[in-house]
């Protein structure tokens, strides 16, 4: 009777299996993602980087021009603005504040025209009349699971949702284009509001999330095969 080298169990056999396939099923859509994910980022990078763009008289779609630079002119309303909290690049807590700014043919742009902090008394006075604005377009915002509600009536607003904005400011969906500009510093350099505060945040976790995932389909193997070894071991004994 020759020896018994490697003796798992049969449903551990086929469990093992089925886990294994999942494993490296996840392990394998996670590293395809690795790629197009890179390409995003350097897509964004480069659209910072490069010379502002003139907004198109139409643009339904803002999505291929995320983060790409624009300028434009138009006439910044008399009204007072939203504040909305966020943090600057710094990390330290604010507001920004967002009011329109309509084009000559009757389209509004939401503007982010800079930060504030929220110990500042009194806010400063935004720019009203005729003005040329250049900033990075961004596109509607949406809020995140433990994000509070806006307070439309209190004007303290936690999510830049374009469409809730312009709505605020009486302006219909024709009215003004889909997405939000950060606009440039407009004053002196350091001054508020503060311009220019455009926080690229996109996870790019894939490359972990690919080892994560065949790591651990690595040991599991390894622990079952250790199994089967020790319990034809046994059964040699």
């Amino acid at each position: 009777m020759s020896d018994i080298r490697f003796a798992p169990d049969k449903f551990l056999s086929l469990a093992v299996c089925i886990a294994l396939v999942v494993l490296i099923g996840l392990g394998t859509w996670q590293a395809q993602k690795i790629g197009p994910k890179n390409a995003l980022v350097q897509s964004i990078e480069q659209g910072l980087a490069a010379e502002p763009i003139e907004l198109p008289v139409h643009l339904d779609d803002p999505q291929p021009v995320a983060y790409r630079r624009l300028f434009f002119k138009g006439k910044a309303l008399d009204v007072d603005p939203i504040r909305l909290f966020g943090t600057n690049l710094n990390g330290k807590p604010g507001y920004y504040l967002y009011k329109p700014v309509v084009r000559e043919f009757g389209r509004a742009v939401l503007v982010n025209f800079g930060w504030v902090p929220m110990e500042l008394q009194m806010l400063p006075e935004l720019p009203v009349g005729d003005i040329e604005l250049s900033g990075v377009l961004l596109l509607s915002a949406k809020p995140g699971s433990f994000t509070p509600p806006n307070d439309v009536a209190g004007n303290v607003w936690y999510t830049a949702d374009v469409f809730d904005m312009a709505a605020h400011f009486g302006l219909g969906a024709k009215d003004h284009y889909h997405f939000r500009l950060f606009a440039d510093q407009i004053g002196e350099n350091g001054s508020f509001p503060l311009g220019g505060q455009v926080r690229v945040s996109i996870p790019n976790d894939h490359l972990e999330y690919m080892f994560t995932w065949y790591g651990i389909a690595a040991a599991l193997l390894a622990v079952f095969l250790f199994y089967g070894r020790k319990k034809a071991l046994e059964a040699n004994e």
